[in-house]
């Protein structure tokens, strides 16, 4: 599966100034949403590796934008986000995505911040930086 310049590109983020498609139905989308580049880079490329599409967003208010206009069957979200928090985000992604797999992700590995990743709609709290192997398998569910 090639990226598309709605998604994946060799910078690692969404293009500025494309309109987004009406609705992507491609397989195994997975929207990242982290406000640090490379972090973000580095979710989307092992995502792709494995035959995800990723779909790049550095806040929670270009996540929640890009979401409206994808069939998401996952989402890596950075807690502390620039703007909206990514608990926020989390939220309405639940609410969106029921069947999704939502994940919360935090430099802070923290178990209160785990709860309220949970609370918010998160399925699973990854610490970062995120371990290949542990995103390996929260995809695999």
């Amino acid at each position: 599966m090639e990226p598309t310049a709605e998604t994946f590109s060799p910078a690692g983020s969404v293009l500025p100034g494309r309109d987004v498609p009406q609705l992507r139905l491609q397989a195994r989308a997975v929207l990242v949403v982290d406000g640090d580049a490379d972090a973000r880079d580095g979710l989307a490329q092992m995502a792709f590796a494995w035959g995800y599409t990723p779909v790049l967003a550095s806040s929670a208010e270009e996540g929640e934008r890009l979401a409206r206009h994808w069939l998401l069957d996952a989402a890596l979200v950075d807690i502390f986000l620039p703007g909206r928090s990514g608990e926020q985000l989390l939220a309405r992604l639940r609410s969106t995505f029921p069947a999704a797999l939502l994940v919360g992700i935090s430099a802070l590995s923290d178990p209160a911040l785990e709860r309220l990743c949970r609370g918010m709609g998160a399925d699973l709290f990854l610490g970062k930086p995120v371990r290949p192997d542990a995103l390996a398998r929260a995809l695999a569910r």
